[in-house]
């Protein structure tokens, strides 16, 4: 009995499902131009998510290649030997200037041109570093705040960013918006250097005068990473913004 149950069970099941899919028949018969174009709106959109794919890949590439195209020719203007890791000082102190401050503006166009990718981003970066190296601080911290804005939220380059753009601030004397940038990049759970980034926030602030927020900074550092392995005069000067902050 309990054998012709489950055929009789299984039998229904069958029939219904049939004639789901013969309403289901029925309705695209009676409706083609709409079915149609529910399909085509599914397919449109995997043939969309495919081709930004594909698009984005593309971008990434031609960005890539013209980074390292600039880069290429600016060892070759510096006289760096093929294959060298190392990029020489010219003896002519001017041809050096020179060399660096062409390769700003490529620069600065891969950066432009090819907006949205990572390698735009970290022609930023080297563009910042360059005018840095030229005397330029005000010019490379305006060049990598504008890498900070373009680079995506919570992801690691952004991180990479803040703390070169913190570094430059610090050059620069302003140890409060170091301190801030620091701190923003210590937030960014996808950044493999957060927690230094939080040690140097900790010390910029402590530096800045605030020996309240340093402290805080620096409990919490302490709390979630106390194995992290800081400079004796980074612990020293956070040891004493805890003395000042009591």
């Amino acid at each position: 009995m309990a054998r012709r149950s489950d055929s009789k069970a299984a039998t229904e099941t069958l029939q219904e499902i049939e004639s789901v899919f013969d309403r289901m028949a029925g309705w695209v018969v009676e409706h083609p131009a709409r079915f149609f174009a529910m399909v085509g709106i599914v397919l449109a959109a995997a043939a969309a998510v495919g081709l930004n794919s594909w698009w984005s890949e593309r971008q990434e590439a031609a960005a890539s290649t013209a980074l390292a195209r600039v880069e290429a020719d600016f060892r070759i203007a510096m006289g760096a030997a093929p294959g060298s890791a190392e990029i020489p000082e010219p003896a002519n102190p001017e041809m050096g200037r020179e060399a660096r401050v062409e390769t700003v503006e490529l620069l600065l166009n891969v950066g432009e041109e090819h907006e949205g990718t990572v390698s735009a981003l970290r022609a930023l970066l080297e563009a910042g570093n360059l005018q840095e190296q030229t005397g330029d601080l005000e010019a490379a911290i305006a060049t990598w705040r504008a890498a900070v804005e373009a680079a995506p939220a919570g992801s690691d380059i952004r991180g990479l960013l803040l703390t070169r753009l913190g570094s430059g601030l610090e050059a620069a004397g302003d140890w409060e918006g170091a301190g801030e940038v620091h701190t923003e990049a210590a937030e960014i759970e996808d950044y493999p250097a957060r927690y230094y980034a939080m040690a140097n926030a900790a010390r910029c602030f402590a530096q800045a005068g605030d020996a309240q927020r340093a402290v805080a900074i620096f409990d919490r550092l302490e709390s979630e990473v106390p194995e992290l392995q800081l400079s004796d005069h980074v612990r020293a000067r956070l040891r004493e913004a805890q003395a000042q902050a009591f």
